[in-house]
């Protein structure tokens, strides 16, 4: 069963065109934020989306509807998913990727959105979906809700003030970890590392300085 010429220039390679612009429109703002996954990547996720609907479709044409094209739009969903898990990470306590393997997961649906012959919606919702990703980064940049930062902070403070730092990094979750202490006089020398948004890092630097404590930012 081979396809008509006319099929594939007029019909699948425009939708494979447009799943790349789309594929790698998203790709390129994940690219630019340093992200595990790139254009390429979400590039090729739209396009095999897009292809694996439209054969699918071109199948149950052929066979007078005797085949269910939903079954491969669900096998899409479940593999893309395979591979949006191998971008999610876990490291120092906290969990990254996520957003990236939400985009991927999108992508896919865009490619299968195109391949139904969706075709400006499938390029309102990559638009919108860009569009989101850059304004709401910017949002919880700006809010310091994001952007949690490797720092180590070596801190010397009195003896008699060291529990009540203490009982700050035990209310914390777990974002602070005290590496090495050590003892000078009556001073206490903690070496402490953290994962902090901008925000968490002034509020410690605050509770800091409210314990009369001389602290100075290592380099990781």
């Amino acid at each position: 069963m081979l396809l008509d010429l006319d099929i594939m220039l007029y019909d699948f390679l425009p939708k494979i065109l447009l799943s790349i612009f789309c594929g790698s429109l998203i790709g390129l703002e994940r690219e630019l934020r340093d992200k595990p996954a790139g254009m390429r990547t979400y590039m090729l996720i739209s396009v095999g989306a897009t292809l694996f609907t439209m054969i699918s479709i071109y199948f149950v044409e052929q066979w007078s509807g005797t085949a269910d094209p939903l079954r491969v739009a669900a096998q899409i969903v479940t593999g893309v998913g395979f591979l949006g898990a191998g971008t999610i990470m876990f490291a120092r306590g906290r969990i990254s990727g996520l957003t990236s393997a939400a985009a991927i997961w999108t992508s896919a649906a865009i490619g299968m959105a195109i391949g139904m012959n969706m075709h400006l919606f499938a390029m309102l919702v990559t638009l919108l979906v860009v569009a989101s990703l850059i304004l709401l980064g910017k949002v919880e940049r700006v809010l310091g809700l994001k952007g949690r930062r490797h720092f180590k902070f070596k801190i010397v403070m009195n003896m008699e003030r060291v529990p009540e730092l203490q009982d700050v990094l035990k209310k914390s979750q777990s974002k602070f970890n005290i590496i090495e202490m050590e003892t000078l006089g009556e001073k206490w020398i903690l070496t402490i590392e953290c994962d902090l948004t901008r925000s968490e890092r002034a509020g410690f630097k605050k509770i800091l300085m409210k314990l009369n404590a001389d602290f100075k930012m290592l380099d990781d």
